[in-house]
């Protein structure tokens, strides 16, 4: 396994790597349901639904639905808007959460907030089924291992929470 970079401060070095292992962020708790049909991707979260179930269900007054669009052309892109390219792309799907749902998670109706939330689930959807998830290894310039964890979603978290962790190392460091 190769690093696809290295950071490096005073006493220790750490490395990122691409998750060869990743769980699907579909697997954690989301908040919305993800329905999608295509030929050749299981993207839904449940297989049990039909088109017209689907679309009678999004068309409830207390169900917040965001349509998903997929863009298809050597990778996968999902994304709640529209693509520009009507060859490559087109809507797949709906990612939905009811009202009472909602009230549940926030403790009142915060539907800006449920829709960003929605959004960013299918944003992370996308960077997963690309392969963008990482993880790192932090170790002291001796080679002794520190730490490591796996599974961040998108390379800017990954840089971030590896900066994180070499901070932490630093800190306890210094306080021994």
């Amino acid at each position: 396994m190769n690093a696809i970079e290295r950071i490096e401060t005073k006493r220790f070095i750490a490395d990122i790597y691409i998750d060869d292992m990743p769980y699907s962020p579909r697997e954690d708790d989301n908040l919305g349901t993800l329905i999608a049909f295509h030929s050749r991707y299981d993207l839904s979260d449940d297989d049990n639904w039909t088109k017209e179930e689907l679309i009678e269900h999004v068309a409830k007054e207390d169900v917040l639905s965001l349509p998903v669009y997929m863009y298809e052309h050597s990778q996968v892109a999902l994304s709640t808007e529209p693509f520009s390219c009507s060859w490559d792309s087109g809507q797949v799907g709906y990612i939905f959460v009811s009202h009472a749902e909602i009230i549940e998670c926030y403790g009142k109706l915060d539907l800006d907030t449920a829709k960003k939330c929605l959004e960013t689930e299918i944003d992370e959807y996308g960077l997963y089924l690309n392969g963008e998830v990482y993880g790192y290894k932090v170790y002291r310039k001796d080679g002794e291992d520190v730490n490591s964890c796996w599974g961040y979603i998108g390379y800017d978290n990954a840089v971030y929470e590896t900066n994180v962790a070499l901070a932490c190392a630093e800190e306890n460091e210094d306080a021994n």
